[in-house]
């Protein structure tokens, strides 16, 4: 997730952020070797960052009242899953929570809904279920997530 400003160049496609090393380093594509950093060294930042091949497809930044106060300003963003992870369990059917406080991330994302798929934690293969791809907020603060392979939409509500 990257706040941009005008000419902010974030480094795409020849930059990637490396979870791992906690770095923005040169694609292999384009002669990098996962450890290079060479033209991305002053690319523009990500304030958050996520991991590689989950989709994100909407962002959403709540303004309701329905929810705890912890969720107000903050983003919740659909991901639309992974298909290309192998040898790694497919991931990242899901929708994420991030804190925002004075327009800035101020805490770890977290998962807010899951499920999703409908695939065992460990399959590497197969078709999910459902696929998380759109976010809108109802008149009374709800939260509806769209999918794209059943066009099922979900209405996700707060009760005390």
């Amino acid at each position: 997730m990257f706040r941009l400003t005008k000419g902010a160049d974030c480094g795409w496609p020849y930059c990637y952020y490396d979870n791992d090393k906690q770095q923005k380093l040169l694609c292999p594509e384009y002669g990098g070797d996962r450890k290079k950093v060479d033209r991305c060294a002053d690319k523009t930042k990500s304030i958050v960052q996520f991991p590689g091949h989950l989709a994100p497809n909407a962002l959403l930044f709540y303004t309701g009242n329905q929810f705890p106060a912890k969720y107000k300003n903050g983003a919740f963003v659909a991901f639309h899953g992974s298909w290309n992870r192998a040898p790694e369990p497919q991931a990242g059917f899901f929708v994420v929570f991030v804190p925002f406080k004075d327009g800035m991330p101020s805490g770890k994302w977290e998962v807010f809904a899951d499920g999703f798929s409908q695939l065992p934690k460990d399959a590497t293969t197969g078709r999910a279920k459902y696929r998380p791809t759109g976010l809108a907020q109802g008149p009374d603060g709800s939260l509806y997530v769209s999918d794209d392979n059943n066009g099922t939409i979900w209405k996700v509500s707060y009760s005390k």
